[in-house]
């Protein structure tokens, strides 16, 4: 067994229950099974990504009323390029409850205002930025999975698309994902289900409405005569779904000495990578990127073609078995250096170059002469708006007693879920921690959102969706094994339910088939280094016994695989290719 298995085995196998999760606990669930507190049948989606758009088709097909809110002027969620790019990270990072955005509500609602260039000292371009938060996608950006991974439900891509997709590829079909299922900008069909330029500045429970989230909204207007115009207003649902791809929404930046002092001092040349957009702005200078993942290895290979140098500082991150791999994709041009200390010189009358600028590396070398320098350091989870689900007091495993059992601490992860994506001490919040893709679990989790909340299907009372908890590092967000694991738990909890309630069946995703077609795709694009780490159980070839807590140990043993005379038995034992009712999986 590979190292990162043995990780990922271990980590599955934790299970944290802590004195404070159990003061949590709502004793007052019956039969081992979580209540609907009452009918639900409005539902508020954030965000119109890829994932977004299949839980807001899903729940519609499944009777609820639902509206969907995307702060961009379109759907595609990260997807979404533009030349617009977002307004420069703070240096010093902000706290976590406002990394993403500062939420911006009046004391009196409803409210209109508009706005011209200069008033408060702003532009509307910048406002329209600051509201937008445009995706962080480059303009040459390629993909680092295939084509047939890289799918949404009934939409194909052209004919003869090469395997290996550019951005502007993936932002096409996922705007004809949104037009076949009626949810683009300009359908029509459900224009009352579709908000466009609406941010969610607030989602909470206002005492005496415990039963209702209230959502406060903020849309924006751009106006003919280049003024714009901003509303805000308040609407309630019964549930509320984070559609956001599991992607984090906060540009973080490092903690180096110096740092801040030179970012502020000369921000058109230290900011961070989501602002970059074309190699040709860097033509003819010297670049050091400070980071070494995905975004660091693309990114520097796009800069080497018009760049007179690029070098990129990246950590020794000795315990990922993919960081060989990935040092192995940079382009031979490009210098690789260790760690950056801190910065050594402070900005002043003598030093107001960035060139001037001294950098010290871990092992001890000093580096300058760079013309720019960019922050490939990646994102946090901040979601402002959750009022109340915040604390960055909590580290590490340290589990102090809290009112409220937080979802948000650091940004480097997500507290306090279910594996099905609810949030335990209230299920009617729910966050996708899959991905659309095919494969990707968004699509079946979003069928047993729906199930969940019609009454359809069940799920576990708090009090065992904590003991299920697996603690603060909650590993399923965050390697790819994790796919087909929960793709199993979820067809055989959902199939499982159909005896209890009725309806469709689903059926497990493709892994073979897509397993495939990986393993071909990683063995012509990526170093000898890679492929091992994509064979066997690291892309779900993984025993039952090795699911650890994920095995179903819950209250309602709900995970149990149905045998096939069992699943005959629920269609008038007909064989499979004779059931009435198709299965709900592409």
């Amino acid at each position: 067994m590979s190292y990162l298995t043995k990780l990922v085995v271990f980590c599955l196998s934790v299970t944290i229950v802590s004195g404070s999760q159990q003061s949590l606990r709502h004793e007052s669930d019956s039969g081992g099974y979580w209540s609907l507190p009452n009918e639900i049948r409005r539902v508020a989606v954030i965000g119109a990504g890829p994932a977004g758009l299949i839980f807001t088709s899903t729940l519609m097909k499944h009777g609820f009323q639902v509206r969907m809110f995307e702060r961009a002027p379109n759907p595609g969620g990260v997807w979404h390029y533009t030349e617009r790019v977002p307004i420069p990270a703070s240096f010093p990072n902000r706290p976590i409850e406002t990394m993403g955005y500062i939420p911006d509500v009046p004391d009196i609602l409803p409210a209109t205002r508009i706005y011209e260039d200069g008033d408060d000292g702003l532009t509307v371009d910048w406002r329209i930025r600051e509201h937008w938060s445009p995706s962080p996608i480059w303009r040459n950006m390629m993909t680092t999975e295939p084509r047939q991974v890289m799918s949404l439900p009934d939409v194909g891509y052209p004919k003869n698309t090469p395997w290996k997709l550019r951005q502007m590829d993936v932002n096409r079909h996922v705007r004809q994902y949104a037009s076949s299922v009626g949810l683009n900008a300009n359908d029509d069909d459900h224009t009352n289900a579709t908000a466009y330029w609406t941010r969610v500045e607030r989602a909470e429970k206002i005492p005496g409405t415990e039963r209702r989230w209230t959502v406060t909204l903020r849309k924006l207007t751009p106006l003919r005569d280049g003024t714009l115009e901003v509303s805000w207003w308040q609407e309630e649902f019964d549930a509320i779904v984070i559609g956001n791809d599991s992607q984090k929404d906060a540009a973080w930046v490092p903690s180096i000495p110096g740092l801040n002092e030179w970012a502020n001092t000369l921000p058109e040349d230290l900011f961070h990578s989501g602002q970059y957009r074309h190699p040709e702005d860097f033509a003819g200078k010297n670049v050091l990127i400070i980071g070494g993942g995905f975004s660091g290895v693309g990114i520097a290979n796009d800069l080497i073609t018009h760049a007179r140098s690029v070098t990129v500082s990246a950590r020794n991150n000795s315990w990922n078995p993919l960081i060989p791999a990935i040092r192995g994709m940079f382009h031979k041009n490009i210098t690789l250096v260790s760690e950056v200390k801190r910065f050594e010189n402070q900005p002043s009358q003598k030093t107001q170059e960035l060139r001037d600028a001294l950098l010290i590396l871990a092992n001890g070398t000093a580096i300058s002469g760079f013309d720019t320098i960019m922050l490939a350091s990646g994102y946090r989870h901040s979601l402002p708006y959750l009022v109340g689900y915040h604390n960055s007091t909590i580290r590490g495993r340290d589990e102090p007693e809290t009112k409220i059992a937080p979802i948000v601490t650091d940004g480097t992860h997500l507290r306090s879920l279910h594996w099905t994506g609810h949030y335990i001490d209230d299920p009617t919040l729910l966050i996708c921690t899959g991905e659309a893709w095919r494969g990707g679990g968004a699509d079946i989790q979003a069928i047993g959102a729906a199930r969940v909340w019609s009454g359809t299907a069940r799920l576990p009372n708090s009090l065992a969706m904590w003991k299920a908890y697996p603690g603060a590092a909650h590993i399923l967000q965050e390697l790819p094994l994790v796919g087909q694991i929960k793709d199993r738990l979820f067809v055989a909890w959902l199939n499982q339910e159909i005896l209890e309630f009725g309806g469709s069946m689903v059926s497990p995703a493709p892994f073979e088939e897509m397993l495939e077609q990986f393993q071909y795709y990683v063995s012509k694009q990526y170093p000898a280094e890679v492929g091992p780490l994509f064979q066997g159980p690291i892309r779900g070839q993984l025993p039952r016994r090795e699911w650890g807590i994920y095995a179903g140990n819950e209250a309602d043993a709900s995970h149990r695989s149905l045998t096939r005379h069992q699943l005959m038995e629920t269609h008038g034992n007909r064989p499979p290719e004779h059931w009435a009712e198709p299965s709900l999986r592409w």
